[in-house]
């Protein structure tokens, strides 16, 4: 009995010994940790803010730069598409090629008409597309001298009742029965108005702008028609069939090649029948001495006002010779 009363002494020592050791091993575990929770210091819980606020923001951006990598990339919608980026340059090229070659939406004109016009009209860009309300058209002779080039309102077309005479003319030389005196003087080119009348009134029946070359030796302009331009232009009057009154005449060189020519500004009196006629003519000589070269422009005496009076003396003003 003694022997089990200390075993048990002893056991409830122990169990004793063990509720009281249990919160020394419990409480470092927990308790300072609650109490440092508690009485922490501000440094402590502004770094703990900061932290809580680094973890918001960073969340975010995570899942933002995780979603951005599944989107697609522009060479996979490409590849979906079944292009290339190769592909896409090539295209864009080319359509802008076409754009620039076909003038769509006038975007060649209107690039042209921001560069210099000497630039223009030596690449000889003007002559395929306009450059402003104008463009460039180059004239030779049958035989090949004599060539030269002015501008002609953009609208204005070539008159296809010369061509016709031309081929006929051509077609006349094989019959041996028509005279050379019959088939008269026409033109090497002539252009006027589309139509009745262009945009700015001008009447295609009396407006137009012709150029003859005629093929002759050993020609100056000074030495076969003297130094004087009104006297050669009264020369050259004298031998048209209806009354003609001169108003202005000048000289100018003009070209590369500092080709000289005589310009003469001139009315025309039709009688009673037609309204009178206003006319300018250019005459110039090529170098090689081979060809004797007329521009004549003419409307209506009336129609010389305005916007009409400029487009016709631009037209005068541009004509050179080129050999």
């Amino acid at each position: 009995m003694q022997l089990s009363a200390v075993l048990l002494l002893l056991s409830g020592a122990s169990v004793a010994e063990g509720f009281q050791a249990s919160p020394a091993t419990i409480t470092p575990r927990h308790r300072p940790q609650q109490l440092s929770r508690l009485y922490s210091s501000p440094e402590d819980g502004a770094s703990k803010v900061e932290a809580t606020s680094t973890e918001s923001v960073q969340r975010p951006r995570i899942v933002e730069n995780h979603r951005r990598s599944n989107d697609p990339s522009p060479l996979d919608l490409m590849r979906m598409m079944g292009t290339s980026p190769r592909r896409v340059f090539l295209s864009a090229l080319t359509s802008t090629f076409i754009a620039f070659a076909a003038n769509f939406f006038g975007i060649t004109s209107n690039l042209l008409s921001t560069l210099p016009e000497s630039f223009a009209e030596k690449t000889g860009l003007d002559s395929f597309y306009p450059r402003g309300d104008y463009k460039r058209v180059t004239v030779r002779g049958d035989t090949g001298q004599g060539k030269c080039s002015f501008v002609i309102p953009k609208d204005w077309v070539a008159d296809t009742s010369l061509a016709l005479a031309q081929a006929q003319r051509r077609a006349k030389v094989l019959d041996y029965s028509m005279k050379s005196d019959q088939m008269g003087v026409l033109p090497d080119a002539a252009y006027g108005p589309p139509g009745k009348t262009d945009m700015q009134g001008l009447s295609n029946r009396e407006t137009n702008v012709s150029v003859i070359i005629n093929a002759v030796k050993d020609f100056t302009l000074k030495g076969t028609l003297g130094s004087d331009p009104k006297a050669a232009a009264e020369i050259l009057l004298a031998n048209r069939p209806k009354p003609t009154t001169l108003i202005s005449s000048f000289e100018e060189v003009r070209g590369e090649n500092k080709i000289p020519i005589y310009q003469f500004e001139y009315t025309v009196d039709r009688g009673e029948r037609a309204p009178p006629l206003r006319a300018i003519s250019v005459i110039a000589g090529s170098l090689a001495g081979d060809a004797f070269v007329t521009l004549t422009v003419v409307s209506l005496d009336k129609a010389w006002t305005g916007q009409a009076d400029d487009s016709l003396r631009k037209i005068a003003e541009s004509f050179k010779l080129l050999v």
